[in-house]
């Protein structure tokens, strides 16, 4: 009788051992468990993540969840390119399981992944208008489109504490060159979305996050982030066309983590950091590229005035453009430099104070009212000052 009991538990534990990543697959804990025999070797890693369909089916073979996967992952020494490529999203459909459309989810997944994959490179996707929409900006929010579990709104909020509320980051993909690979290899149309945001919602945040991510560990001596970005993807594309869309921008990914080529300087700027509104001022951008390429300069005054990528001009010599602030206030001035590559500088910034213009106002207003109330008194100092 004892040993009928144990052979019956013993099948009961295997059934429930064998059904569970069915019923609870998906989990990022034990996701990340299939991970730890995979990072033994010595190729760096590249994330892939996705939300809402068909973003996560596009970049499912990347991953090693076996539910989520059944067909085995596909990541290791992806094309024999030397590296291994692990992708993270929702159970489709459901949309529960690692990054779940909830903001605490999100941002405890996200961290948890970056920490055991470190990875060098993170590319991000949702659905969006597309059709392969790939986003220069995200912001650091304060307020946000609420998500479907209360607390409907992050923690923390806004996220990012280093900077002010409303900072944007930017991608550090090489969006270019993805736009033109994808619209000359794939049906897609793909283009940069150089002044738009990402909408407000869970892409925004994870677009900031990974852009957050990549800009503390840019200069790590044993595991930089070298890039990061995100891309809307149009929710009527086929999953296979997404896949060939995704595996371009992959691979332009890695063409420029693999360049020798080396990135301009970040730009210095040179200007005067105080004038008065309505007054066209110039400022000069100079940044060094050690190659000699020639650069484009990208500029945000500060006041919602973009110069996109303004060139070429020389490496090395001054670049020199006005600009004229409408209000007072204190602006910051970014810029970074583009070589003819596509490889881009980290920000050079420059703060300029726009004050009240008080006392003109007031001497006008004065000499006004005199006028005004005293009509010949404008006579009267052309006979004391003998003008013609």
């Amino acid at each position: 009788m004892i040993k009928k009991k144990l052979t019956i538990g013993i099948i009961i534990l295997f059934i429930i051992t064998a059904v569970t990543p069915i019923a609870f697959g998906n989990d990022v804990k034990q996701t990340l468990d299939n991970y730890k025999t995979l990072l033994e070797n010595d190729f760096p890693n590249i994330i892939l993540t996705g939300y809402w369909n068909p973003t996560g089916q596009m970049i499912a073979s990347f991953s090693t969840d076996p539910y989520l996967n059944p067909d085995g992952w596909k990541g290791e020494n992806w094309e024999d390119r030397s590296y291994d490529i692990y992708s993270f999203f929702p159970t489709p459909g459901t949309y529960n399981g690692t990054f779940e459309v909830d903001y605490q989810n999100t941002w405890d997944d996200f961290w948890d992944i970056t920490a055991q994959i470190n990875p060098i490179a993170i590319i991000s996707f949702g659905a969006g208008n597309g059709p392969w929409e790939i986003e220069y900006n995200a912001r650091n929010l304060d307020n946000w489109v609420n998500d479907y579990n209360p607390p409907y709104q992050p923690t923390p909020c806004p996220p990012d504490d280093t900077v002010p509320v409303g900072h944007i980051r930017h991608s550090t993909l090489p969006v270019q060159e993805i736009e033109d690979a994808v619209n000359e290899q794939t049906s897609v149309n793909a283009w940069v979305d150089w002044d738009g945001n990402p909408g407000a919602f869970l892409c925004e945040y994870m677009a900031y996050l990974g852009m957050w991510y990549q800009s503390i560990h840019k200069n790590d001596s044993t595991d930089p982030c070298k890039v990061s970005g995100f891309i809307h993807v149009k929710n009527t594309i086929t999953v296979e066309v997404a896949m060939d869309a995704t595996n371009v921008t992959i691979r332009e990914t890695i063409e420029c983590l693999n360049c020798e080529n080396n990135p301009p300087e970040a730009p210095i700027i040179n200007g005067p950091t105080s004038g008065n509104p309505d007054t066209s001022y110039n400022f000069t951008f100079n940044s060094t590229d050690p190659d000699d390429d020639d650069i484009y300069y990208y500029i945000l005054w500060g006041d919602g005035h973009v110069e996109n990528w303004d060139g070429p001009h020389l490496s090395r010599i001054d670049f020199e453009i006005a600009h004229t602030y409408a209000k007072q206030g204190t602006f910051t001035i970014e810029a970074k430099a583009r070589d003819t590559n596509g490889y881009e500088s980290y920000w050079g910034t420059l703060d300029v104070k726009i004050p009240r213009t008080k006392a003109n106002s007031y001497n006008n207003n004065l000499l006004y009212l005199l006028l005004e109330r005293f009509p010949n008194i404008y006579s009267i100092l052309r006979h004391i000052l003998v003008i013609d």
